[in-house]
């Protein structure tokens, strides 16, 4: 057995090399990447070379899946090449705990490591994959939570005279937040020559929130009626927005009680683990 996992590793290990020199020709995509979001890049090389190849070959239902959550986090154009980044990061560790995994296992003759540096290989790769959806679920949450507070502020605004674009200014930068980031990124685009409308979209979507979509297509509706309706709409907005408001946060205080429910249980079997020992011990 311990020949055996030894003879994996090794080949494991020939295999990371040969990988490695295969994939020295992507090194240039490596270039100024985030080590926050890319750990220990220079390893992709190897990621790289497989995902080029025939056997893990970056393709497929993951691949547009991974590309559709890079196009909302990244500029459209570098959606592929985070996409990509992403799947060899994935299989770069993944190779890299199986190697230590079956090396160590046979060194120490103790088939254990292994299973414990597999379940490691999963949960990083697991944690590698769901990177961008991860992100994507945090920037919903925070468009939730703030856009009551952007709805009001709007409708302020534009009941005193402002019009939409100024009032859309305004509020982008008056206040750090997620939603507000994306709100600059809407001025910055329409500064660069894109019409209001298609920023205001282009802000909807990259929300990632069903909720914003909802308000910016009634807003542009609005915006091109004018006047007194878009006045009284987003006066509107702003009682819905607060009561959908109330109504998260209640079911994320539903949800945390239930998340302690475990925890006091299992003090609660303690407790009385405790209490009925003691007993026992006195009766004795």
């Amino acid at each position: 057995m311990r020949l055996v996992l030894l003879a994996i590793g090794t080949l494991l290990t020939i295999m990371f090399a040969v990988q490695a020199a295969r994939g020295g020709k992507y090194k240039g995509m490596l270039v100024g990447l985030d080590v926050g979001d890319f750990p220990l890049n220079g390893l992709y090389t190897v990621g790289l070379a497989w995902s080029y190849g025939k056997i893990l070959k970056f393709d497929g239902k993951i691949r547009d899946t991974l590309v559709a959550q890079a196009k909302l986090l990244y500029e459209p154009q570098y959606a592929e090449y985070y996409a990509t980044l992403v799947w060899a990061q994935t299989i770069t560790f993944v190779h890299i705990f199986m190697t230590f995994g079956f090396l160590l296992a046979g060194l120490a003759n103790f088939p254990f490591l292994l299973v414990a540096l597999g379940v490691f290989a999963v949960v990083f790769g697991y944690m590698f994959m769901t990177r961008m959806s991860q992100e994507l679920a945090t920037r919903k949450s925070a468009c939730v939570a703030e856009l009551p507070e952007v709805v009001s502020t709007m409708a302020l605004l534009i009941n005193s005279g402002m019009v939409l674009r100024d009032a859309w200014r305004t509020i982008a930068y008056g206040k750090d937040g997620v939603i507000y980031d994306l709100m600059r990124d809407a001025c910055v685009n329409i500064e660069n020559g894109m019409s209001e409308v298609e920023a205001y979209h282009k802000f909807g979507v990259l929300s990632n929130c069903p909720e914003v979509k909802k308000f910016i297509g009634s807003l542009v509706q609005g915006a091109e009626k004018g006047g007194k309706d878009l006045s009284l709409f987003l006066v509107a907005q702003s009682s819905e927005m607060w009561e959908l408001k109330k109504q998260i946060m209640l079911q994320k205080g539903e949800a945390a009680a239930s998340k302690l429910l475990m925890p006091t249980a299992l003090i609660f079997v303690g407790i009385m683990l405790l209490v009925v020992g003691g007993a026992i011990g006195t009766l004795l």
